[in-house]
C-alpha cells in the first residue's frame, strides 16, 4: 500500500525487507520511518531504533498475550508482554502513542501498537 501511494514521489524509497526469507539483509541507517503490523522478533528492537534517521518514526503493531483466546498466534513466545513495546522504545525514543488491549476490527485480538519518534516532538497546533 505504501509503495502505491508513493510510487509517483521522487523523494520517497519505499522498501520492503521480509524478515523470514533467510537472505542476509540488514536495517542499515537513515530511515524516515520503520512499519512493522503482524510480526515481532524481539532483537530487531534495537537494530529498529539504531536504523532510524534523526526525526525517524517507528509505528509497531502486533499481538500480544491475551490473544490466545481469540486464535493465531497462540504461543506466548510470539506474543508481547504487557508493555513491552513500550519498554522496547520508550527509553531511546520519544514516545508519541501507546495503546495495548482488546480490539474488535479487523477481527478480535489482544494487540499492542506504539507511535514513536527519535528526538523531540514538535509541539502540533491548537487549531486546524
Amino acid at each position: 500500500m505504501l509503495a502505491r501511494r508513493f510510487a509517483d514521489d521522487p523523494g520517497v524509497e519505499v522498501r520492503t525487507l521480509d524478515l523470514e526469507d533467510g537472505g542476509s539483509w540488514r536495517l542499515g541507517q537513515g530511515f524516515d520511518g520503520i512499519v512493522v503490523t503482524n510480526y515481532f522478533h524481539r532483537p530487531l528492537f534495537a537494530p529498529m531504533v539504531e536504523a532510524l534517521a534523526p526525526a525517524g518514526a517507528v509505528l509497531y503493531e502486533t499481538f500480544m498475550l491475551g490473544n490466545e483466546r481469540f486464535g493465531r498466534p497462540s504461543n506466548p513466545d510470539f506474543l508481547l508482554r504487557p508493555g513491552e513495546l513500550l519498554a522496547a522504545f520508550g527509553s531511546a525514543l520519544t514516545v508519541v502513542a501507546f495503546e495495548q488491549g482488546v480490539v474488535d476490527e479487523p477481527r478480535p485480538a489482544a494487540v499492542q501498537r506504539i507511535a514513536a519518534v527519535r528526538g523531540p516532538v514538535r509541539a502540533l497546533p491548537t487549531r486546524i
